[in-house]
């Protein structure tokens, strides 16, 4: 019998390209195949959603209270490569260019919660389980247990919320608390209130019926005081109902063997092709165009949780090592303005360019290695991406980051990248120093790319512990 799923999410790609708008394209895709109908729920946002394929029905008219005002709703639908996705269309609070970064953000994304319930009876299409995604849907759960308590659609509904980064957690003022059906003692009642606030992320915690997070080890670290952003003791309480699961990648986007966007295509058994790839970027950089010297780069925001004061502090000592490194990326203004003028400092070693899909695509298949500092790393996308494109990841080991780079050993020619703990610049750059080491040993640095390139990271993978959590819910 079919399992029926609805992703509740405020993104989704390819019109959202950051690691959680993919998490909801790839998984459901790949949960078709093992005969899951897994459709995804997003609300409408004007600049985001404005080449969507064609809507291919209204489903649903809506008008819901939001405090004294009615808000009117459209549910709509479309197709995104065989995925069913709805459209929450709300002009009042998601026809603006942005989906996030407004200050009246509990509003928009309460709305969207209870849009989501409100439609649930009016699809053709039943789910028993909702997959919440981070704290924009955490308000659901805590919803279905009191203002729909008792109401038979949704009590053979379950609830599951993933995790993607905890440190966004979606505080508001109490008084918030009315416009979103639900009284103040009611969070206080549930033990979901936050030092006299509302907390949309620890809502979902205590309430959703199982929680996941998007790797192992940042499962068991946010049950500490140093990674759980305040909600450690939440997260300690629903420990047996907490699993981590690595995000996979989705070869589609993926594949260096097909990839459109690359100067030329090539795999792990044609690495002479990857050098050609490196040459266009050198180029494109205005780097000497020379093969024995390494090039690094970096794909991360320009966040100091990326672990981006790590490579300030480390950036003239980096600069003195024989290696052209590249930043391909935005962020920050003290970070953007630092890397600028390093770039005029070290034009022939050191490049920042501001993030382009395309273009990183094509400096991950022109690079020879690529840094990952991070602080905290919930699952990371990035190193998956240049395992299977050949640049070898150079991480901390943290989060996701652990659970997906082992650090390479030349004697056993085991392991698929270069790993250090200490959060100290002086350790960052030592690693560093050892994997340029082992690039100018040809034979061990073909071994380490290889490894990277072979492994199977991909959904294929991951869907089936996905899975097997969804059915330990439905059964439990």
């Amino acid at each position: 019998m079919s399992r029926n799923i609805l992703f509740v999410t405020s993104q989704m790609y390819p019109f959202v390209t950051g690691t959680m708008g993919i998490f909801n394209y790839s998984l459901p895709k790949k949960l078709a195949e093992l005969g899951w109908d897994a459709r995804v729920i997003v609300p409408r946002i004007r600049n985001v959603h404005r080449d969507y394929p064609e809507i291919t029905e209204e489903v649903a008219q809506l008008f819901l209270p939001m405090g004294e005002r009615l808000i009117a709703c459209r549910v709509v639908s479309c197709l995104v490569d065989s995925v069913t996705v709805y459209l929450i269309d709300a002009p009042d609070y998601f026809d603006r260019p942005n989906l996030y970064g407004y200050e009246d953000e509990a509003e928009r994304f309460g709305l969207f919660c209870k849009a989501v319930l409100a439609a649930l009876p009016l699809l053709a299409f039943k789910p028993q389980l909702l997959h919440l995604q981070d704290w924009h849907t955490g308000l659901i759960p805590m919803l279905m247990e009191t203002k729909h308590a008792g109401d038979p659609f949704y009590e053979d509904i379950q609830t599951l919320l993933t995790i993607h980064n905890l440190g966004y957690q979606g505080i508001f003022d109490r008084d918030y608390a009315a416009l979103l059906d639900l009284q103040w003692e009611d969070w206080v009642d549930s033990g979901a209130a936050y030092y006299d606030q509302i907390n949309f992320m620890k809502a979902g915690i205590l309430h959703a019926d199982a929680i996941t997070t998007v790797s192992p080890s940042y499962a068991k670290e946010i049950a500490t005081k140093q990674y759980g952003s305040t909600l450690e003791e939440a997260i300690q309480s629903r420990s047996e109902h907490l699993f981590g699961v690595l995000c996979g990648l989705d070869l589609q986007i993926n594949d260096p063997s097909t990839d459109s966007r690359l100067h030329v295509t090539y795999d792990a058994d044609t690495l002479e092709r990857k050098a050609m790839n490196k040459a266009a970027l050198q180029q494109a950089l205005g780097f000497p165009i020379r093969a024995e010297i390494p090039v690094l780069s970096l794909f991360s925001r320009l966040k100091t949780e990326k672990g981006l004061d790590l490579v300030v502090n480390a950036m003239d000592d980096l600069m003195r090592m024989d290696v052209q490194f590249v930043i391909v990326s935005n962020g920050d203004d003290i970070y953007e303005d630092f890397f600028r003028e390093a770039a005029l400092r070290y034009p022939d070693r050191f490049a920042f360019v501001l993030y382009d899909n395309d273009f990183a695509y094509q400096a991950y298949a022109g690079s020879d290695m690529f840094l990952m500092p991070s602080g905290y790393e919930p699952c990371g996308i990035g190193q998956l991406i240049a395992l299977r494109y050949g640049a070898v990841p150079i991480v901390r080991q943290v989060g996701g980051l652990s659970d997906s780079i082992q650090p390479f050993d030349e004697q056993t020619g085991e392991g698929n990248g270069f790993v250090f703990k200490p959060y100290f610049a002086k350790v960052m750059l030592y690693t560093i120093r050892k994997a340029i080491e082992a690039f100018h040993r040809p034979d061990s640095w073909r071994t380490v790319v290889q490894n990277g390139m072979r492994e199977d990271h991909s959904w294929n993978k991951y869907t089936k512990q996905y899975a097997d959590v969804y059915e330990r819910v439905l059964n439990r």
